[in-house]
């Protein structure tokens, strides 16, 4: 067994790390000898398999910033000439003028590459304990999902069998069609195999998280095959197949639209939510992270009552371009939800954020004298304007304009507060209970919607917008093109990490927005990162450097 123990972790030439040959080790650090005889041993083993979402997804620096911050919809100015420059990783970001040596290229290569490597580890070990066969389904459909991860960021795929973990065999390479055939053939594989939502809930990989995966990919197929085309031909036989996996969803009764309050998607303890297909788990005994609640909030806001240190941190806004594509639909309940009022007082029980974009002055409960809570003599907590109190003593006022040079002060931009903040928060990023879904039921209505008006359906796609649109409580639309889908997508799925990838689907990616006028298309993917590059050279053709780069 004590070399079972040592299978786990991670491959060098795929994690990116400063090595000088092409040996891919694998790491002493997964499990111990105990480990494997316990009843536990198979959720002990997959567990670092998934971990490797942790700052993935967690992080607000990380997929956040290659698909949010890259797009039109969210922007991060070095607010006030003092705060969030951050080696301009941002201001690259947003502006498409990274380069392989990027930090955040790095960070999330490395992390995802470390995700495939512990996926194949995982089957290794778990064969050679004779492992539950769904336990080895599942740690091989995480490893096509990271590699899916990995292909639609930076265009490669890497093919590393069990059997080959631990020796001199290098991983395969996959680009283009070959790496989504590769992708899909290894969900194929074990689909018959996954649990259902009631077996293993909805953070373990699921049958309906493969059918989810596969109509996501099979969406992009067009994209994937050729990524620097002048336009996308959309196949009618993969539209067909994606609109036949989200049924499948759709009618398996497992899963369904919330229709009582949208952002209870994100709430505190969102564990067992029917929107949840496929989500990243997240609890205080794990170190859940509350950065994406704290990264877009002002350093005033205070989202604890027995934590004062849990504030906000001035960082990511909306774009004004992204706050302006709801002109004429404030009215959505996704757009705006008032929890407190602004000003008076409220019993301690009714203390929660508003949610959604925010504007203006904004208020909340503040800090007396003697910093504790003003309290009104009933007990009741006293809700006053914000004023940011830490850097410039102004009132907090969001305002719609937002830029990288003239507007770039610490409240300027509107702010999309989606996912709740915790309450046992003990700062403003650490911890949170916030599970973030990663395949959910509005994408899965909203992607048949987009395959069947590809296919040239709008009545089955006006539908199934309607259906998103009626259970949020909008107004029902009577007509459907590309341009308002690709709205409605903006409308129902703001900030959840998925806005690179649709405007590159919907020919979007390459139009100008503020601080932004790069139009090449090599922009379309990520440069593999310059320090895998250079370990690569010691096997010329291995692994090449994307077009462009």
């Amino acid at each position: 067994m004590k070399n079972i123990a040592k299978i786990i972790l991670s491959i060098s030439i795929l994690l990116g790390v400063s090595c000088t040959d092409l040996t891919e080790v694998i790491l002493d650090t997964a499990v111990g000898e105990g480990v494997l005889e316990s009843p536990e041993a198979a959720d002990q083993i997959l567990a670092p398999v998934y971990a490797r979402m942790n700052e993935m997804y967690g992080q607000h620096n990380w997929i956040f910033n290659m698909q949010s911050i890259a797009s039109d919809e969210s922007i991060v100015p070095f607010r006030g000439g003092t705060d969030w420059f951050d080696g301009g990783i941002f201001i690259e970001m947003h502006q498409h003028s990274w380069t392989p040596f990027h930090g955040t290229v790095r960070n999330v290569w490395s992390h995802v590459t470390q995700g495939i490597a512990r996926a194949a580890g995982a089957q290794q070990t778990l064969a050679a304990i004779n492992g539950p066969e769904r336990y080895i389904a599942e740690a091989r459909a995480m490893g096509a999902y990271y590699n899916w991860v990995l292909f639609d960021h930076y265009g490669v795929a890497f093919d590393k069998l069990p059997e080959e973990v631990g020796t001199p065999i290098l991983s395969r390479i996959y680009r283009g069609s070959e790496a989504v055939d590769y992708i899909l053939s290894e969900i194929d594989a074990v689909e018959p195999l996954l649990g259902t939502k009631s077996e293993v809930g909805s953070t373990r990989f699921s049958k309906a998280a493969a059918w989810g995966l596969k109509a996501r990919i099979l969406l992009n197929k067009a994209v994937y095959a050729d990524r620097y085309a002048a336009s996308f031909n959309f196949d009618n036989a993969d539209m067909a197949q994606v609109v036949a996996f989200t049924t499948e969803i759709i009618n398996s009764g497992l899963y369904g639209l919330e229709t009582e309050d949208y952002f209870s998607i994100w709430n505190i303890n969102n564990h067992d939510h029917k929107e949840h297909i496929f989500a990243f788990d997240q609890r205080l005994e794990t170190n859940g992270s509350n950065r994406h609640a704290w990264f877009g909030t002002s350093r005033s806001r205070h989202g604890s009552l027995t934590n004062i240190l849990a504030v906000g941190s001035d960082g990511v806004s909306l774009t004004t371009d992204f706050y302006n594509k709801w002109e004429g639909n404030h009215d959505d309940p996704r757009f705006f939800q008032r929890n407190i009022p602004d000003g008076g007082s409220i019993p301690e029980s009714q203390f929660r954020w508003n949610r959604g974009i925010q504007v203006g002055q904004q208020y909340g409960i503040v800090l007396d004298a003697n910093n504790q809570f003003k309290r009104t003599a009933n007990g009741e907590l006293v809700i006053e304007k914000l004023v940011n109190r830490t850097r410039t003593g102004e009132d907090v006022v969001y305002t719609i304009n937002v830029d990288l040079s003239n507007n770039r002060g610490h409240s300027n931009g509107p702010r999309a507060i989606k996912i709740a903040f915790d309450p046992m928060a003990q700062t403003g990023q650490c911890c949170s209970r916030v599970n973030i879904p990663l395949i959910r039921m509005g994408d899965v209505y909203l992607m048949r919607a987009e395959a069947e008006l590809r296919r040239g359906n709008p009545t089955a796609a006006l539908a199934d917008v309607n259906a998103v649109r009626g259970a949020r409580g909008a107004q029902i639309l009577t007509s459907i093109d590309l341009e308002s889908l690709y709205l409605e997508r903006s409308y129902e799925l703001y900030v959840e990490m998925q806005a690179r990838t649709d405007a590159i689907r919907f020919g979007k990616w390459e139009d100008q927005w503020i601080d932004k006028t790069s139009s090449n298309p090599i922009r379309r993917i990520y440069p593999i990162p310059q320090n895998v590059i250079d370990a690569a050279s010691a096997s010329p053709g291995f692994l090449e450097q994307n077009q462009g780069y």
